[in-house]
């Protein structure tokens, strides 16, 4: 080996760097390797021509052509190349400087030539990335490039929900779910649920939600995107109104367990089978359409959101199944025809003690429209032994449809014994007693009446007294005059014509009937369009936020001459929007009259809404202070509007300076008025305002008596379907 620099030789083929000067060695042939091989037309050998000055040749100082300056290239330059060259001393002469002696270079010394914005162990965030420590700031982001987030739903244990438009396909609205039970999974359970729902996205079945696309951010946040189902789901008519018809919940429950079935046929589990995930959508007539949505967004943890639904197999910790997804639809089976859980323990531990004991109240105790099959179909459903219940969700189904269309059996009578001497009472006419006639309970066993209706009547007794028979006739003339006077004083509306300067004209019956409380709505009114007025029906596809969620349905009129605002959701979580704003002004635009049209947390009555008149009186006032200068309650009562609809009404006023320094009375009234039906969640919000600028209207009594609110509130129909 040799030096290049000092030119020692080294006789160890070995060693690689000199003694002396710490120089890479090299062969002892390289030299002339250089001069014949690929080197050679690239370094040529720069004594050849020592009188040329290289550098400044290289400059351009000095005009050569190519060949001259490529032979004053030498085999010692090229080790310049590849060492550094240490500067040379001002106190060295130029001619000891002319020899520089070269060192390694270390590759981790050499700089590099970008700029690290980030740590490396750290993942960049794209600005469209769900930040789990701020979930309201994902509205307005836009998932895969297609999706514009809108609106937050809400949350739950399984993670976030938010509406969204497809801005490609014309911009129809779905749900983004941000996945969070996912953390507890390993790498490969992991990988197995998001292949179940890329084949979910391939599955196209009627009654199953369709997943639309699915994916993950850069932190590891995976989500689903699926149709949104404009309907409500089974936990919300539950919670509405109650426990189902028993024909209703059957044909519900079948639906819902044929798609399950078509659906794990695929090899895909839902794991979260309750209320909340199937949602019934009316159809044309009476009939429904069942679609069960969010497969493939649980994991197979249990959480405080199901695990009332899951299977004590998976309570314990065991991997889900074909059989849990069907245990899990006979719980929502249960509690649909009882309106409670067969096992409600307030932790796991509770509800597998309570399937153990097999402590469940059967269902034809608690109602007499079912038979005992239907017991016989949840026993075999919560059985101790997963082996003893039904293979498939599409057998419970089956067998839950059967047991419910079978006939209940007769009430058992304790009946007295054959053979029981009855004796009637004796006339008070009949100076001698009648024979005894002797009789027998009669047994039917196809009766299905009262019990009280399977007893022998005793023998009837003929009375010869021409009194019994005066007395019934005048109590009858009596009942029919009573009836006829309480038809006429229910029916009694004397109208009074209400002419508006600017608007049509509209009879509107006058004076308030009695409060009762009702549970079902009035008959629907038909009312012909009045001239110069529009048409207005409140419906789902022109509504978004809480206003959609709280839907309330109604129809009305009102005067071309006002001005209608659309509608505006709440803006804050709390708050509730309006569906409806129409307003009457002047010509400078100064406001006469308004109604807003609004809904109201209820219970469907007015005898249910009674108990919470006071806390919405207390609301009401605290908001309408904030918009109404010197705001003053006037009265707060129970009242009847349209005839039979039934409302709670707050009347009130305020004053103020105008523009021009007049003085300007505020009039309104607010009303609460409930959908007459047990149950029913929202009931209808009417505020109505005049001030001084209406000519007709003196008053608070004058608001929507008089004046065009007198025509739109006559008007005013609320929908009958809830």
């Amino acid at each position: 080996m040799l030096c290049p620099k000092c030119g020692q030789n080294y006789p160890d083929p070995g060693q690689r760097f000199c003694d002396t000067d710490g120089t890479r060695l090299v062969p002892d042939d390289l030299s002339a390797r250089l001069n014949t091989g690929v080197f050679r037309s690239i370094l040529p050998q720069a004594e050849k021509s020592p009188n040329i000055d290289l550098e400044a040749t290289l400059r351009g100082n000095v005009p050569v052509d190519r060949r001259t300056v490529d032979e004053m290239r030498s085999d010692s330059r090229m080790e310049e190349m590849f060492y550094e060259v240490d500067v040379v001393s001002e106190s060295r002469s130029t001619t000891s400087a002319s020899k520089p002696i070269g060192r390694r270079v270390l590759p981790n010394e050499i700089p590099a030539g970008h700029v690290d914005l980030y740590e490396r162990h750290q993942v960049p965030q794209h600005l469209n990335d769900f930040q789990p420590d701020s979930p309201a700031s994902f509205v307005g982001k836009t998932v895969k490039g297609r999706y514009r987030v809108t609106e937050m739903i809400g949350e739950d244990n399984s993670g976030y929900a938010y509406f969204a438009d497809d801005v490609l396909g014309d911009g129809r609205r779905v749900v983004v779910r941000i996945l969070a039970g996912f953390e507890d999974e390993d790498e490969v359970t992991r990988s197995i649920y998001a292949e179940e729902r890329v084949a979910l996205s391939h599955l196209n079945h009627p009654n199953v939600a369709k997943i639309l696309d699915s994916g993950s951010y850069s932190n590891g946040t995976e989500y689903v995107i699926s149709d949104h189902l404009d309907g409500l789901s089974v936990a919300d008519l539950l919670s509405i109104h109650g426990k189902f018809e028993a024909a209703r919940a059957a044909r519900i429950v079948k639906q819902a367990a044929y798609a399950i079935t078509d659906v794990q046929r695929e090899g895909v589990l839902h794991r979260d089978i309750r209320g909340a995930n199937i949602t019934v959508l009316p159809l044309d007539g009476l009939s429904e359409q069942v679609t069960v949505s969010n497969f493939g967004v649980a994991g197979s943890t249990p959480n405080s959101d199901n695990f009332r639904y899951q299977s004590p197999e998976v309570l314990r910790g065991k991997i889900p199944n074909v059989a849990s997804d069907t245990y899990s639809l006979a719980v929502v089976a249960y509690e649909m025809l009882t309106g409670r859980l067969p096992f409600d323990g307030n932790s796991p531990t509770e509800i597998v003690a309570e399937h153990r004991s097999q402590n469940i109240i059967p269902v034809s105790e608690t109602r007499r429209d079912v038979s005992k099959e239907v017991d016989g179909v949840f026993a075999r459903a919560f059985a101790v032994e997963p082996r003893d219940r039904f293979l498939s969700a599409r057998d419970l189904g089956e067998a839950l449809t059967i047991a419910v269309s079978s006939k209940p059996e007769a009430t058992k009578v304790e009946s007295a014994p054959a053979e029981i001497a009855i004796k009637p009472m004796p006339t008070a006419v009949s100076e001698t007693k009648p024979k005894a006639i002797e009789t027998t309970v009669a047994k039917d066993p196809s009766f299905d009446g009262p019990s009280w209706q399977r007893r022998s009547p005793e023998p009837p007794v003929q009375d010869t007294s021409p009194w019994l028979k005066i007395t019934a006739g005048v109590a009858a003339v009596l009942l029919v005059l009573a009836g006829l006077a309480w038809y006429f004083l229910i029916n009694r509306q004397p109208p009074v014509e209400q002419i508006n300067a600017n608007g049509p004209s509209i009879t509107v019956p006058e004076g308030n009937t009695a409060i009762a409380d009702v549970v079902r709505p009035p008959l629907p009114r038909q009312i012909p369009q009045p001239e110069n007025t529009n048409y207005y029906e409140n419906l789902k596809q022109n509504l978004s936020g809480d206003l959609l969620r709280n839907f309330v349905g109604f129809k009305m009129y009102y005067p071309t001459t006002w001005k209608l605002n659309a509608a505006e959701p709440s803006a804050t979580s709390t708050g509730r929007g309006k569906y409806m704003d129409i307003s009457r002004l002047t010509p400078e635009g100064k406001l006469m009259e308004q109604m807003l049209v609004s809904y109201y947390p209820s219970k469907g009555t007015i005898a249910d809404d009674r108990p919470n008149f006071p806390k919405l009186l207390k609301e009401a006032n605290e908001t309408l202070k904030k918009f109404i200068p010197n705001y003053q309650m006037l009265s707060a009562e129970e009242v009847s509007i349209n005839g039979d609809w039934k409302a709670y009404e707050i009347k009130f006023q305020g004053s103020g300076p105008s523009d021009t320094g007049d003085r300007i009375n505020v009039w309104g009234r607010r009303l609460f008025m409930p959908a007459s039906r047990q149950g029913v969640r929202n009931g209808f919000e009417i505020t109505m305002l005049a001030t001084t600028y209406a000519p007709e209207v003196r008053s608070v009594d004058d608001v929507g008596v008089k004046g065009d609110l007198a025509g739109i509130l006559y008007t005013f129909e609320p929908s009958q379907n809830f």
